[in-house]
């Protein structure tokens, strides 16, 4: 995945640059950097930053589900 769709990806999912970065274990800096084009991860960060993202969907998505069985508002996640 290039930088560009994965900053785009967070982002539609509504997954903050702080809680991904601290998912990952790097510097919300360095990701947005990275997210921007301006640095270039190691192949290596970017499957974590992936991994990380993806995980994280999944979990908003049960999230949400969960909430929609109980009854709750979907907006407030």
């Amino acid at each position: 995945m290039n930088s560009e769709r994965l900053r785009q990806k967070r982002m539609a999912a509504g997954i903050s640059g702080i809680l991904l970065s601290s998912q990952v274990g790097i510097d919300r800096g360095r990701l947005s950097l990275i997210e921007r084009g301006y640095v270039r991860s190691t192949d290596q960060e970017m499957t974590r930053i992936e991994t990380a993202l993806d995980a994280l969907i999944q979990a908003k998505l049960k999230l949400s589900a969960f909430a929609a069985e109980c009854g709750w508002p979907l907006s407030a996640l």
